[in-house]
């Protein structure tokens, strides 16, 4: 919870304050009972004693009058919540380089492990895909709700072969335009394409090309650079491309995404968890201000009745 006014909340002391001065009184009234009053007259006379409810019009006068303080500073609630709908494409990597060791067990094993963990944050709503790039793309499992389709096909991934980013954002857009509908919006709901290499683009389409399609299409591209970056990676004796953060920053930014760089396993998988528990899911603002001040004005308005029936006063 939140407030937009909270300049009222310090009044808050007020209802502390108001209930010492309260608990003050009814010890000095007991004191003076006692001290002038001869007891065994009053027993046989008096009538049954209110108890605690003698306390509580005015615990409920407290209570309202906080209410109503809440209510001023204009209290809203922070919800997350489930999308609707989401369609989440993964686009992975599977070059030859992605055999590489240098993130353990191996880039390909901490990707898989790390879409796991995105698909494991998406809320049971998100249909999930997959698409494989390495000299070409390919569609691995198209949109689905089925999570263990898509674990499984995770399990399928070998390496080999060149870097075609472009060609894997293009195959991944086309699946959210399928899913979307008609035309050249790719979806009436959010749409996002999870971008994973190890390299840089060495074959098939222009990468910025295909990030421009995106971007026209309305689908953010989040990008995600895997391996060291600041030592050589060699594959059977030959080294091999380090990650073009520069150009996966520039697809990023094009879109409207975010580009993450992971140089160890461990980081991938925090990144893949922020991804599917911020994408997958969206904050709603609910303004409790004329609840909460109904609420309090009802509570305050009871302890006065309550006083008055009872005691003929108001608290």
């Amino acid at each position: 919870m939140s407030f937009l006014d909270p300049v009222w909340l310090p009044a808050l002391v007020l209802v502390p304050c108001l209930a010492l001065v309260y608990l003050l009184l009814q010890r000095r009234r007991r004191t003076y009972a006692l001290r002038f009053t001869n007891l065994a007259l009053l027993a046989s006379v008096a009538g049954r004693r209110p108890g605690f409810r003698r306390h509580l019009p005015t615990t409920l006068f407290l209570l309202g009058l906080g209410g109503l303080v809440l209510a001023a500073a204009h209290p809203v609630l922070n919800l997350e919540v489930a999308r609707g709908r989401a369609n989440v494409m993964l686009a992975i990597d599977v070059s030859g380089s992605m055999q590489a060791t240098d993130v353990q067990p191996s880039r390909l094993e901490a990707a898989r492990s790390a879409a796991r963990t995105l698909i494991d944050q998406l809320p049971p709503s998100a249909r999930v895909g997959l698409v494989s790039f390495n000299s070409s793309a390919s569609l691995v499992t198209p949109l689905t709700t089925d999570r263990t389709t898509v674990q499984s096909a995770l399990d399928g991934l070998r390496p080999g072969g060149g870097t075609a980013i472009g060609d894997g954002i293009q195959v991944a857009l086309q699946q959210l335009q399928q899913a979307g509908g008609s035309g050249t919006t790719a979806a009436k709901v959010p749409a996002l394409i999870v971008l994973l290499t190890d390299g840089s683009n060495n074959t098939g389409t222009n990468p910025q090309l295909a990030a421009a399609a995106a971007k026209a299409a309305g689908v953010l591209v989040d990008t995600v650079g895997i391996g060291k970056r600041d030592q050589p990676t060699y594959i059977h004796g030959q080294q091999v491309d380090a990650v073009d953060e520069a150009a996966l920053q520039g697809i990023a930014t094009t879109t409207g995404g975010s580009y993450y760089y992971a140089e160890a396993a461990g980081q991938l998988s925090r990144i893949y968890s922020k991804l599917g528990s911020s994408f997958g899911w969206e904050f709603l603002r609910v303004d409790i201000m004329l609840p909460m001040l109904a609420l309090g004005a009802l509570v305050l308005i009871g302890g006065g009745l309550l006083s008055m029936r009872w005691f003929r006063v108001f608290p």
